[in-house]
């Protein structure tokens, strides 16, 4: 009898340690699974965590955090995303019979999307079309700076610059052009073609529901912090 209860007992820590590791990498690799065939990133990491680990086979996760790298949305390149969430609920049925992760609410969560001054150079040029070569974004803390080469009505070549800022509107990426010259001076009738507002990326179309929060330019970069709106 004595030796079955040890034998018990061994047998319990020994599937209570197999949740507390086991699970949890099974779980990362379902999200990570679900991620690069939805998003297709070059690269990602996925962290999760429960306590005690058994509570992820009731669909329960206690903090889920992790990155992807080079993820294109639209016609745009997002150099990274961080996203961290905390109290996530999943559905256990779908977990369990397809393996697929199903979120059914979140606690608190947030993902920060990063642009580069290149990916949004990238972008601008099949904005321009053939209209403006050889495109450079600089991004400062006030200013988004698109310099490049324009034909102007034939004639001549001249050097272009477009100065103006991002916005959000109606969880919207928007680019606000202020100033358009061409060698340094304005032209009449082809700038004012020029100052229209130009949508980057619309958030309403993000993979899953979200509202665009807060945007920060800085340092050759764009940050965008999102919020999901699962509940």
């Amino acid at each position: 009898m004595k030796k079955f209860l040890l034998f018990l007992l061994v047998l319990i820590i020994a599937l209570a340690a197999a949740t507390q590791f086991l699970l949890p990498s099974y779980i990362s690799s379902r999200i990570e699974k679900q991620l690069n065939d939805s998003l297709k990133p070059s690269a990602q990491s996925v962290n999760v965590e429960s306590q005690p680990g058994f509570k992820l086979l009731y669909g329960e996760a206690d903090h889920v955090y992790g990155s992807l790298d080079n993820v294109k949305l639209g016609k745009l390149n997002f150099a990274t995303f961080q996203y961290d969430a905390k109290q996530i609920l999943v559905n256990p049925i779908s977990l369990l019979a397809s393996q697929e992760i199903d979120v059914v609410s979140v606690g608190n969560a947030s993902i920060d999307g990063t642009v580069t001054n290149s990916d949004l150079a990238a972008f601008l040029s099949t904005q321009a079309g053939s209209e403006i070569k050889d495109v450079n974004v600089t991004i400062d803390k006030d200013n988004i700076s698109l310099t490049g080469q324009m034909n102007v009505g034939m004639v001549f070549k001249g050097a272009v610059k477009l100065d103006g800022n991002l916005e959000l509107n109606n969880n919207k990426l928007l680019f606000s052009p202020k100033k358009f010259t061409i060698n340094g001076a304005t032209i009449p009738g082809l700038t004012s073609n020029v100052l229209e507002d130009t949508e980057i990326y619309d958030f309403n179309n993000f993979p899953i529901p979200v509202k665009a929060d807060t945007l920060t330019t800085d340092n050759g970069q764009i940050r965008i912090k999102v919020k999901p709106i699962l509940n």
